[in-house]
């Protein structure tokens, strides 16, 4: 006999401990026993896995009058123990019923009980599922509901059921409180209109007669008789319906039906209690397909696996990997069977960096938005975002580390665009002031180490204002850039050429001579060559809105202040401070010069 396979169903039922799940195999030794079977029975899964039916933790009377009912019921020998809990389930009827659980401690306690019969692939039963519920409020409710006299404090106090009584022709007399919340109907609306079946799904109660008549070999109209039928025949009737609010919603619940007797035994009407089934009904949504899930677990949870956008890995405790998804290969450039085996950190540029993410996970239990670059085979790097968390068995044993590598290559390159945008001028592409003062200080403080004198030129164009003035800000613009151009054609790659803004630029000068002569002499050389090339004539072509090009001569010179820097002697404002001053004693002096600060 095929037994189940508990890591199958573990994703479906042990996720809740508000039920107790039970799964057996055909002869009712149980298989599985869920957190919420533990909670509610006291049992751990080791005591009773393999070695007990859930008859054996059941009211003994019980199960025999339960087995003596379902014969006479259904006009077969039913054998009190395991079969007579699980017999309609085996015949294909759907089956919900009351019974008292014992727990290990010997307390017992009422449940209702849902029974599945678990199939294979060719129909066969290798098993039963039993989902159970603490009925204890309930039961309360309604031993207190019975009670003469009591009936109406009983029900009004409890906003946590609907307790729905009406007369012998099914007409509701009585609409509590928990009836008005989960129906949205007031008491006026009902008492004395309609009845039960009037807010419940009309093709539930037509299917539930055509059950109840093949059920009991007797014709039963689709009504509030289906609904009440057994509980007029003294048999405890527990089913589930859906209901329909006011506002035309619907939510299923299980419902309750007891009759009401005067002191001659005679039947004066109905009590319907009901609770709201909607969670419950969920869990046995998952279970319908359990049969199935057994055999398509694995290909399912591989195919979530496979589908994801995300590189995904996992990984044992020491940081050996243990499985991938097709996302893996692909960013590694290899194949499952070659990374499964392999150390995690071999496919990351900074293996240190990438095992210690390992360790941090284990530490922390879970990591975010670590940020790692993944190094393929051929050598192409990619940056990604490491999520990553660890996983357990169902005895809470460390199994490893789950992983998730998103590729963040655009977001980066989004991140470095605005960076760059940030730190240069939009006309010219040259960096700005801020990143040119950067810029300057990391030179200042190379120079401080090398000994080496460096420079900085602060130029201001000598004629543009009258360019603007004339033609406007579009030629303007187009000079600006052609400046920057010619700027940048003047000096070495380890030089700096920036816009300090309006008409102003800077050009460092790294790594002159160690002689401040010789450092003289070089600046002056570069300074002259950019004033030369400044001085030449700038043709600019402008093309209207109406398409008409227009073509501007202009002569724009510039005026260069130079500073030499050695030693961290002054600041980096200090500095621009200094050449500032410069070009302006060369402007002063009729512009088109360089001058050299001297302190």
């Amino acid at each position: 006999m095929p037994k189940l396979k508990a890591g199958a169903l573990q994703s479906a039922i042990f996720n809740s401990a508000n039920f107790s799940s039970i799964a057996t195999d055909a002869d009712g030794v149980i298989q599985i026993f869920n957190v919420g079977a533990e909670r509610m029975l006291g049992y751990t899964a080791a005591d009773v896995m393999n070695k007990v039916t859930p008859a054996d933790i059941s009211d003994p009377q019980e199960v025999i009058a339960r087995a003596r009912t379902l014969s006479l019921e259904l006009d077969t020998p039913i054998a009190p123990g395991f079969e007579a809990l699980v017999f309609k389930a085996s015949r294909g009827i759907e089956d919900i019923y009351e019974l008292t659980y014992i727990r290990k401690d010997g307390s017992r306690f009422p449940a209702v009980v849902s029974v599945t019969a678990l199939r294979d692939a060719q129909d066969g039963i290798i098993g039963y599922l039993l989902i159970g519920t603490d009925n204890t409020a309930r039961k309360q409710a309604e031993e207190a509901l019975l009670k003469a006299g009591a009936l109406q404090s009983a029900m009004f106090n409890s906003a946590n059921f609907s307790s729905i009584a009406t007369d012998t022709d099914g007409v509701i007399q009585i609409f509590n409180v928990g009836a008005e919340r989960m129906l949205g109907y007031a008491t006026a609306d009902v008492v004395n209109k309609i009845t039960p079946a009037d807010i419940s799904d009309p093709q539930e109660v037509i299917a539930r007669a055509t059950a109840l008549s093949l059920e009991l070999d007797t014709p039963i109209a689709p009504g509030f008789e289906a609904l009440v039928f057994k509980a007029s025949r003294g048999i405890e009737d527990i089913y589930e319906l859906t209901y329909i609010r006011k506002d035309g919603s619907r939510f299923p619940a299980v419902v309750s039906v007891t009759a009401l007797r005067d002191a001659q035994d005679g039947i004066i009407g109905y009590l319907l209690i009901g609770t709201d089934n909607t969670a419950r009904k969920q869990i046995e949504a998952e279970q319908k397909q359990l049969g199935q899930r057994l055999r398509d677990h694995q290909f399912y949870t591989r195919s979530l696996f496979e589908s994801n956008i995300d590189a995904l890995m996992t990984t044992d405790p020491s940081g050996i990997i243990t499985d991938v998804n097709k996302q893996m290969e692909a960013l590694t450039g290899c194949t499952r069977d070659e990374l499964i085996g392999a150390p995690f950190k071999n496919y990351f540029t900074d293996p240190e960096r990438a095992e210690a993410s390992i360790k941090l996970v284990l530490s922390k239990k879970k990591v975010t938005n670590y940020e790692l670059t993944a190094r393929a085979r051929d050598g192409k790097e990619t940056a990604v975002s490491y999520n990553a968390t660890t996983f357990y068995d169902r005895d809470r044993r460390l199994q490893g580390v789950f992983v998730a590598a998103r590729d963040i290559t655009e977001r980066k390159q989004a991140e470095e665009e605005i960076l760059n945008l940030a730190l240069h001028d939009l006309l010219t592409r040259l960096p700005n002031r801020r990143l040119l003062s950067e810029r300057l200080g990391q030179t200042m403080l190379a120079s401080t180490r090398s000994s080496y004198y460096s420079a900085l030129m602060y130029l201001d164009l000598d004629n543009f204002k009258s360019l603007n003035d004339t033609h406007g800000h579009n030629m303007g613009d187009l000079l600006l850039i052609e400046v920057a151009r010619r700027l940048s054609s003047c000096v070495r790659e380890v030089d700096s050429v920036g816009r300090f803004g309006g008409d102003e630029f800077g050009v460092i000068l790294s790594r002159l001579d160690m002689d401040r002569s010789e450092s003289t002499r070089r600046a002056s050389i570069v300074a002259e060559k950019i004033r030369a090339h400044l001085d030449k004539s700038y043709v600019l072509k402008f093309k209207r809105e109406d398409n008409e090009e227009i073509t501007v001569t202009h002569q724009c010179t510039a005026s260069i202040g130079v500073v030499l820097f050695l030693n961290g002697q002054a600041g980096v404002d200090e500095i621009i401070k200094r050449a500032d001053m410069a070009m302006y004693k060369a402007k002063r002096a009729g512009g088109n010069l360089i001058h050299f600060f001297d302190s």
